[in-house]
């Protein structure tokens, strides 16, 4: 018992607390931190993800989110499939945008046309991506569109003008057709054609650089046309056919702008009838024939061009039929492969309503 009498007795202290008698024992020992008061309590270390550091993390991703949804959704033209295109503001031209017209016409021809928007929009409905379209009669001018004036990508469309400036040119006397050109290492653009395939020293006339562009959409045909009639006469050749809303810079048009170049070509108001024949037999029998041919029926002609690029697929050209007309058929920001069934099954319901 007297080993314990050196040490302070611990008191007990009684209290109540809601109704029960607690006992808590006081101690008379002090804490470590007071018998040594030298010695500072150790503080925690800092935490790595604060309050601020948290909603900055919550920021980025949410804009990397809403970045990568505004791509997706500007890569596809603001249209996704079964669902209305989203109208942003623009500050374009007035007559950009997207529009149903129907010009001139007969009671038959603006049912057809009527019957033909409304089939166009059901099919492009629940695709990706928009698509617009332009018919024009030729025996009697009439046409119709959907989106025909909106601006799209013109990817080998392009090659258009600068064909009919070649022939230009040749007419007016400033070029000679039958002139040789050997084809430099500088000349070749990859991409279709079978010209970049050729050899340095490779030679050509110059019409031959015309049927190139037609048959094959051969790149490098078009980049040695280019520099042959210069940008500021290719430009000259787009106005004085009327294309207003056609870029070479820019490298865009409209259906609307493409129909007008038929239109135009067709009419003998570009070249003469017999340059006329040529480019058009130049634009027949192309190794391009899986769109707007495939719609139409094996005997008939059709003289097309056709363009590619990476969520871009356009074909356009005249249906030779008893009453001629012209088909134009163009895209952004689709799936290639939808395009690719699509544009085949619209040439074919054209021709069935335009030719019943």
């Amino acid at each position: 018992m007297g080993i314990f009498r050196g040490r302070k007795k611990e008191k007990d202290e009684d209290y109540e607390e809601s109704g029960e008698r607690v006992v808590r024992r006081r101690s008379t020992r002090k804490s470590f931190n007071e018998t040594k008061p030298g010695r500072r309590r150790k503080k925690e270390p800092p935490k790595l993800w604060g309050r601020k550091e948290r909603l900055f993390v919550f920021a980025i991703l949410t804009l990397t989110v809403g970045i990568s949804a505004t791509l997706s959704l500007s890569a596809r033209s603001w249209k996704l499939p079964g669902l209305p295109r989203i109208k942003l503001p623009s500050i374009s031209l007035p007559n950009f945008g997207e529009r149903t017209i129907i010009i001139e016409g007969n009671k038959d021809d603006k049912r057809k046309a009527e019957d033909m928007v409304v089939y166009f929009n059901g099919k492009t409905k629940n695709l990706s991506g928009v698509y617009g379209l332009y018919v024009v009669r030729l025996d009697n001018g009439s046409s119709y569109g959907v989106n025909e004036l909106e601006i799209f990508e013109a990817a080998s469309f392009i090659k258009l003008p600068v064909m009919a400036g070649m022939y230009i040119q040749a007419e007016s006397g400033s070029l000679d057709l039958e002139t040789k050109h050997t084809l430099l290492a500088d000349d070749k653009v990859g991409g279709s054609g079978s010209l970049v395939g050729k050899p340095a020293g490779y030679t050509l006339i110059h019409k031959d650089l015309v049927r190139l562009m037609g048959k094959q959409s051969d790149n490098t045909a078009f980049n040695i046309a280019r520099n042959i009639l210069g940008d500021e006469e290719i430009e000259n050749v787009i106005k004085h056919i009327g294309m207003a809303n056609t870029s070479l810079f820019e490298n865009e048009t409209t259906p609307y702008d493409i129909g007008t170049f038929f239109e135009e070509l067709w009419k003998g108001n570009v070249v003469s009838e017999e340059s006329r024949d040529e480019i058009l037999e130049f634009l027949t029998d192309t190794i391009y024939e899986e769109h707007l041919v495939a719609g139409i029926p094996d005997d008939v002609s059709v003289a097309h061009k056709y363009g590619r690029e990476v969520h871009v697929v356009n074909d356009a050209g005249i249906i030779f039929t008893d009453e001629p007309f012209i088909i134009v058929i163009m895209s952004k920001g689709v799936v290639e492969s939808e395009a690719d069934e699509i544009i085949p099954e619209l040439a074919q319901i054209v021709y069935e309503v335009e030719t019943k």
